[in-house]
């Protein structure tokens, strides 16, 4: 099943935290690890009332360019946890028009929702993917799911049959879907310190025959084909913090390198400072845009001709690491 439309990805993204993210998926390390919290008290309901603040959150999520709509016409936060039976994800989605129109299971994607994809660890070859329609068009109310089985290990396919709970709730502008995946799918004995891959994607599609937008964690698509694309994450006691902000850049045609920061909205009017090392190489506030806050960066231009790591910060505090790709040559 073809996942994901075919673009070519060009930027690198993206993340809180000690992010090394470059567009060059298959590098082992190219990925932060992330820790998520063991949650009690979770009903598969549709209902975050009982996730509380719990969680590790996700604020910020851009399509591959580093592009968003306006909040109010899309957008899609995501929580992660976990308890002893699997891993626990609450989607929060804002959306302005609902279309579902795909009849054939294997065709959900192509319209509004969500997918989510899991891996044994980052690089295997044990994974699968489930795609989720959440039944909020009138004429598709029904909440469907297409699981797709990409486990390589005989034994664990012969083993465990694919299975994932998932409940929906309409809210106001959207919907909330939790979704449980079990950790019996992959094998997996859950335990604190222990390492899997993860990735979703969030589809938006507002009419028939128009182009689907789609936004994603991990910045490089397609995790269906390569478990490199997927973030690692830590079953953990507590949660890192929370990613408000997403960044994506590439270097210009004259070598200069250029920032798209994203945010969520309570970082409005926030002075971002980049460095290049100990080197502060571009500057930017964020403002007001579309229910977010954002910002593009100029940068100056690096000295030996390509930057190392960037760092994003704010009040000397790093909210972000970013790797530019390598600048194209003449």
């Amino acid at each position: 099943m073809q996942t994901v439309a075919r673009r070519v990805v060009c930027l690198s993204a993206v993340l809180l935290g000690a992010l090394a993210a470059t567009a060059a998926a298959g590098e082992p390390g190219a990925s932060p690890l992330f820790d998520v919290p063991k949650l009690d008290g979770i009903t598969i309901d549709g209902k975050a009332d009982d996730w509380g603040d719990r969680g590790f959150r996700v604020d910020a999520l851009t399509d591959v360019l580093g592009k968003v709509l306006p909040a109010k016409n899309y957008n899609a936060v995501f929580r992660l946890g976990w308890e002893d039976k699997g891993l626990l994800v609450l989607v929060t989605v804002t959306d302005d028009v609902f279309l579902e129109p795909a009849t054939k299971p294997e065709e959900l994607w192509k319209a509004d929702s969500v997918e989510v994809f899991m891996a044994t660890e980052r690089g295997s070859t044990d994974s699968y993917q489930a795609v989720i329609a959440p039944g909020m068009d009138p004429n598709n109310t029904n909440v469907r799911m297409n699981i797709s089985d990409y486990r390589k290990t005989a034994e664990l396919k012969k083993s465990a049959k694919l299975e994932l709970t998932c409940e929906r709730t309409k809210t106001d502008g959207g919907y909330t879907l939790e979704i449980l995946m079990p950790w019996k799918n992959l094998g997996i004995e859950p335990q604190e310190g222990k390492e899997v891959a993860f990735q979703l994607y969030a589809n938006d599609l507002d009419k028939e025959g128009g182009e689907r937008f789609q936004l994603l964690w991990y910045p490089v698509p397609e995790a269906n084909t390569d478990t490199f694309r997927m973030h690692r994450i830590r079953l953990a006691a507590k949660p890192s913090p929370p990613i408000k902000i997403a960044v994506t850049g590439a270097y210009d045609a004259e070598g200069r390198g250029q920032l798209s920061v994203v945010s969520t909205a309570d970082l409005k009017g926030k002075q971002l400072k980049v460095k290049d090392g100990e080197k502060s190489v571009g500057k930017g506030k964020l403002e007001a845009d579309g229910g977010r806050a954002a910002v593009k960066i100029e940068l100056s231009k690096p000295k030996d001709k390509v930057y190392g790591p960037l760092t994003v910060t704010l009040d000397d505090e790093v909210l972000a690491t970013v790797t530019l790709p390598q600048p194209a040559t003449k």
